[in-house]
């Protein structure tokens, strides 16, 4: 389990952070969430999905990176199999905590790429002058991407949720021994109910910055195929996946 603590300039004044293009702490995730300003360059990657946390009953926009059966499909020994990678996974061991006066930064001490007192003054968090490195200035500022992100895409799910465009998607895995599996924990826009908008309430989306985005989760689900040949080479691979909007109708 992660500890998060806060990062604090003398608490870690001596830290490291060594790096890991793998990004291996992912290995095991299947579904990440992405921020609004993700959906350009990870759409043509990897598909883009709303997920529920049914204990709180919010959504969130996410991209699928594997399946239960085989973990993400985008890490593979020392190298990313992919031409984008989700600013939650580039962002570890860094997370945030929003508070009243503001964003707090954290970092996970427990990640193996972590040091209290590294050898590799390269990899340091901090200079002796307590000043943050270059280093942690990228850390700092794709979390903030992240951040701001997030928040953003709390907004377009509650336009996309007001228009009534979202249904829930099954997406059924089609394994080489012939044993199939249904996953329908997945939301994704509704064609039709798109198709049916107004002129007047195609033109806000648009005003608003949100119809290419719309557009991109709808093609995003292509990347589906990508998902599929990631799992080649493994001893039951998937040889076709099925997607059904599921509809009230």
């Amino acid at each position: 389990m992660p500890n998060y603590t806060l990062l604090d300039k003398s608490d870690h004044s001596a830290a490291t952070l060594d790096s890991d293009d793998s990004f291996s702490h992912a290995k095991h995730f299947n579904v990440v969430t992405v921020g609004f300003n993700e959906i350009a360059s990870i759409s043509g990657c990897m598909p883009l999905v709303v997920t529920t946390d049914v204990s709180t009953n919010t959504r969130s926009l996410a991209t699928v990176v594997g399946f239960e059966e085989f973990g993400n499909v985008f890490c593979n020994g020392d190298k990313w199999m992919g031409h984008a990678v989700p600013l939650s996974i580039q962002c570890y061991p860094f997370n945030y905590a929003i508070e009243d006066n503001g964003v707090s930064m954290l970092i996970d001490t427990s990640s193996v790429r972590f040091s209290s007192a590294g050898s590799n003054q390269a990899n340091r968090l901090f200079a002796s002058d307590g000043e943050a490195t270059g280093l942690l200035k990228r850390y700092q500022s794709m979390l903030a991407d992240l951040v701001t992100g997030q928040q953003q895409s709390a907004s377009f799910l509650s336009i996309l949720d007001s228009l009534d465009l979202l249904s829930p998607l099954d997406v059924t895995l089609h394994f080489e021994d012939g044993t199939t599996k249904i996953i329908s924990d997945l939301l994704t826009i509704n064609e039709s109910q798109f198709a049916s908008l107004t002129a007047e309430q195609v033109f806000d989306l648009h005003s608003q910055g949100l119809l290419l985005a719309i557009n991109a989760m709808m093609l995003s689900l292509r990347q589906y195929n990508r998902l599929v040949q990631l799992t080649q080479g493994t001893d039951n691979p998937i040889k076709k996946v099925g997607m059904k909007l599921v509809t009230s109708e």
